[in-house]
Formats: C-alpha cells, structure tokens, sequence
C-alpha cells in the first residue's frame, strides 16, 4: 500500500473507486432479476481480478493491457457461459481507454472492443445483422470515448496544476530575491557605517589606550596606577561594546579565563549526555591568547564529541596544566579505543589548529582500554632568550611611540620604528629586521604596497598588519600579499608580545574579531551564503543531508531533540522550504554544506 500511494495520484484513485462501484452495481442489479447466481463469489472474483490488473497501471502500458484483456476479459467470458452475466467487461473498458495515450489507441481499441463483445454476448455466435450487435458495439464506443474524454480532461487539470506549481515556485523566488536585494542594501550600509566608525572612534579610542599605557611608569602611587588600570579597562570595553554592537558579534567565551571556559564546555557536555567528565587544574593558571583559549576549546568540545560518539565512553578526565614554557589539556576516557587512528575532519581540524600556535597534538589509544589525547601549546607570553628585532612602520607620533615604549619593556625585544612604508624599505635594505608591525593608511607608500615589495625583496621577513580597521577586504588583501598578521591596535600590550613571538617563530595570527568576519563565509570552503544561515544551523543542515534522525542530531551536538526541531523550524523558514527532503536538495544544489 505505501508503494501505491508514492506511485498513483488522484486520478489514479479515482478511476478505481468508479470501477468498483460500477462493478458491484451492475452486478446487484443483475442479482435482482436472476438470483441464481452465487452473487459474494462472483462479485469478489471480479473485483480482485480488478485489482490484480490495476496494481500494474504504474508500469508500462502494454503489459497492463495484456493482463486487462486476458484476465478480465477471460473471467468476464467465464461468467458468460457459466451464469449469463452479460456487460462486466464495460468497467475494464472504461479504464483501458483512460489509461491509452497516443498510437496505443490503435491497439487498445480493437482489442477491447473485441474482448467486449465476446464477453457481452451469449454463447451462440450472433450475425453482423443482429440488432444486439450493434447495441454491443455501441455501448462499447460510448464507455470508450468517455474513457478518452476523461483523460483528456485530467490531463488538462494536471497541466494548470503545473502551471500553479511553476507559478508559486516563481513568485517564491522573486520573494527570495526581493528580500536578498533588501538585505544586501541594509548589509552595505552598515558595513559603511562600521567603516566610517571605525576610522573614527576606532583610532580614537586606540590612541586614548595606548597613551595610557605609556603614562603607567611615571605614576608614583599605588592608587593612581590602580585608577589609570581602571580607565583602561573602561576604554578596552567601550570598544569592544562599539565593535559588537556594530557588528551584532556575541560577546562569545572568551571573556571568562580559560579554565572556566573549559569548565562550562564540561558541563554543558555532562547535561546532554549524561557521561561523567571529571576535571582539574594543575599548576599556577596564567593569562593565555585569545587565539590560544579558542584553540583549547574547540579541541575539548571535538575530544569530547569524540569519546561519547565512536568511543562509547561513560567516564572522561580532563587535565588543563599550566607550565611556565607551555599549556597542556589532556583527555582521557574508558570508551572503546582503536588500534590505529584515521584522522578524519575533527582530528585533522584539531592538528591544524594546534599547528597554527606552534602546538602539537598526541594520541594515545589502545582496543577496550580508552583513548588519551593530549593538546600542547606554547606559552607565548614566556620571553626567549632570542633577540627579536622589530621594526615599527605607523604615521601616527603618539602610536607609534606608544607601541614603542610598550613593547620595549619586554627583555628579547629591539625595537626601531619608521614613519611611513618609504622609511621601512630604507631600513630593510641597510639592516632587515626580524619582524614588521606595519600599519596600513600612511602618506608617501602605504602599509599594502610597502608590504608587497618588502615580501618581494625579503621574503624571510615576518610581517604584522596592525590597524585600526577591523575589515575584512584589508585583511584579506594582507594575507594575499604574504602578510603572517592581523591585528587591531586595541589588542592587549601582552598578547601583542606574545603574538610578535608566536609569528616571529613561525605561525601566523589574525585578530579573533577579523577572523570572525574573514571566515565566516569561508569557513571549511563553503560559497557564500545568502541566507544568513548561523554555524549551529549549518551544523544540523550536515546531519540533515547525511540522512541522520532529530535524535542523533542531537547526540552528535550535545543538544536536546526540542532544540534541534527549533533549528530545523528555522533552516526551513530561512531556506523558503517545507520539509527535510527540500531543505537537502537546495543545500546540495547551491552547495550550502561541503
């Protein structure tokens, strides 16, 4: 029955439903003049003989004439001779006709009429001049044509039915457009304002810090440093505030210091799932980079994900410890443990994130004895005993200054400084340095081109792009031309540190608020995505497209069955789409997903 209702439409019901009520009707009205016929028997021969037939009107027109004509046509015969049941092969003629479509008629007709006509008359053969021939061949047509008109008929609802659904697909999509148009021009004019307001209150506010932090050692009390930290600390969040709010950003985890961080993924993890996490902290914690917090943190969520999805596990320990050179975060559960370890997306995601800090990552796993994964970073606030010599290219005196007299006070910094990109060339050709922060807006060359042609001319010197001007475009153009940075000049005077060691060994780094925007849009290589779908929407679109249940969803990202319909009541709001079948074949048509 559930392959009956995929393969026939209404009209397909229809017909049966006539062709069973014709049969039974024919046959209790010939029940009231002879009833000397078995008349349950009969009646329910016929109508699975009927059935028989019409279960292969979905298939090919010709083996469902055979059967029709052989079947029907010979039972019909059969009660002929044995009862005198004359015409009940008039509904299968009906139903022939409306399923015949183009030179089939040539067959279908001559055939029916003569399967008709054997079944209608008695058993003694009749003359072409009977009049019961006639009213035989007559009746015959007429069932006949009004088969063909029937399906003349249903065709024609079929096509303005098409031609509805092609119209409402339409109109959908200049729905889609039209909102699209309206969103790209607000998208554009806030993108306008967030550029005007930071060339503005951006520098601004970034001037104010950095003059600040120069004034710390010529303040001789204890409650005038405590008071200008205060003012800096006030300063620093009401550009961070600015910045949210013009860019709707979600303050996000890294407000709170790691361990709590880590602790809220535990216990969020613990709720979803119902698996015991224990977890602890060794060592003296210390402030870590913004860069290196999210990096432990999505390694935690992706270990954790691990162990409870292939591990199987009941039990996990997390170790964060604290070393003066390094962090280390260790995981260990009592799940099933492999062997050998096939570094899939969540691994190699892991590894790459870790790589790109100058981390590494271990693993440890044995059959039915757990799994251990071990997550090391340097601490880039720890000085070297290497000298790193830094140039400073910015136009603004009081920035540039600023930074100098900061970054100063670290022991394996030599810093110079430079007013322009000209400048920086010239310094470069008579001694290069290590390491560039170089701005971007300055008179005479400015920070793109002077880049270009110092990656040209030097290519083992690191460069850092430090701005006021949180924008994508630039921050992309940087990263083209072989910048290994870029950073917003608010950025802490330690982190700052920790990032010019972090580059200067190798790795390269972007400002997390940069990075927000710059992948957001390219994140694991997807296009575009023009229906502002969200990174938790995305995420249950994968589950949607890999055939998985609202259940499994849900296991798979630690959340509630609830919480996943809402995300799909959502995705299909956004996608103009109304169920699961839809929504999978417009996100693998405009490749929402990989």
């Amino acid at each position: 029955m559930k392959v009956l209702k995929q393969q026939w439409s209404w009209q397909d019901w229809t017909i049966l439903t006539t062709r069973i009520l014709w049969s039974a009707s024919v046959l209790l009205l010939m029940y009231r003049d002879q009833p000397d016929f078995p008349f349950s028997v009969v009646l329910v021969v016929l109508l699975l003989c009927s059935g028989v037939s019409y279960v292969l009107v979905p298939g090919p027109y010709p083996r469902y004439l055979a059967v029709e004509v052989l079947l029907t046509g010979g039972l019909c015969l059969l009660f002929v001779h044995q009862y005198g049941l004359t015409r009940l092969f008039l509904p299968a003629v009906f139903t022939i006709a409306f399923y015949s479509r183009g030179k089939a008629h040539y067959i279908a007709l001559p055939l029916t009429m003569a399967a008709y006509m054997v079944s209608a008359a008695d058993s003694v053969m009749l003359s072409l001049s009977h009049p019961l021939i006639w009213q035989i061949t007559t009746d015959a047509l007429f069932v006949y044509g009004v088969g063909f008109a029937l399906q003349k008929g249903a065709g024609a609802i079929n096509a303005i039915r098409q031609k509805l659904a092609l119209t409402k697909e339409q109109y959908v999509i200049l729905q889609q457009y039209s909102s699209q148009i309206e969103r790209m021009t607000l998208l554009e004019e806030r993108y306008r304002m967030a550029r005007e307001m930071h060339d503005t209150i951006g520098h601004s506010f970034t001037s104010i810090i950095l003059g600040m932090e120069t004034m710390k050692p010529y303040l001789n009390s204890q409650q005038g440093e405590v008071k200008l930290q205060g003012i800096l600390e006030l300063a620093r969040t009401g550009l961070e505030d600015i910045r949210r709010q013009i860019h709707q950003m979600d303050p996000l985890e890294e407000e709170l210091p790691l361990d709590r961080a880590l602790i809220q993924i535990v216990e969020q993890f613990q709720s979803n799932t119902g698996i015991r996490v224990f977890f602890r902290t060794m060592g003296e914690p210390y402030s870590v980079m913004k860069q290196a917090k999210h990096t432990l943190y999505r390694c935690l969520q992706e270990a954790l994900t691990n162990a409870s999805r292939h591990g199987q596990a009941s039990s996990i320990q997390v170790v964060l410890q604290y070393d003066p050179v390094q962090v280390m975060l260790q995981i260990q559960d009592n799940g099933r443990g492999r062997a050998q370890f096939q570094y899939g997306f969540g691994l190699t995601g892991m590894q790459e994130r870790l790589a790109s800090l100058q981390g590494k990552l271990y693993l440890d796993s044995q059959e039915e004895d757990g799994t251990l994964v071990t997550c090391i970073l340097p601490n880039q606030a720890h000085e070297g005993s290497q000298q790193i010599h830094i140039l400073l290219v910015d136009d603004q005196p009081l920035i540039r200054e600023s930074l100098r007299l900061l970054l100063g006070e670290e022991k394996d910094f030599h810093i110079r400084a430079a007013g322009d990109g000209q400048q920086a060339l010239e310094i470069c050709r008579a001694d290069p340095p290590d390491l560039i922060l170089m701005d971007i807006h300055m008179p005479v060359l400015d920070g793109m081109s002077a880049t270009k042609l110092i990656k040209e001319s030097w290519p083992e010197i690191r460069v850092i792009m430090i701005t006021t001007i949180e924008d994508v475009s630039y921050a992309a153009e940087a990263l083209r031309l072989g910048a290994e940075g870029y950073l917003l000049k608010s950025i802490h005077p330690k982190e700052l540190a920790a990032t010019i060691r972090l580059v200067n060994g190798g790795g390269t780094m972007i400002s997390q608020d940069v990075a927000g925007h710059l992948f957001h849009d390219q994140k694991l290589n997807v296009p575009h995505n023009p229906y502002d779908l969200t990174e938790r929407e995305l995420d249950v679109l994968q589950g949607l497209s890999q055939g998985h249940r609202n259940k499994t969803i849900a296991q798979n990202l630690h959340l509630s069955e609830g919480t996943i319909r809402n995300y799909i009541s959502s995705i299909y709001l956004k996608l103009q789409v109304g169920s699961r079948e839809e929504a999978v074949e417009k996100i693998i048509e405009e490749r929402l997903i990989p």
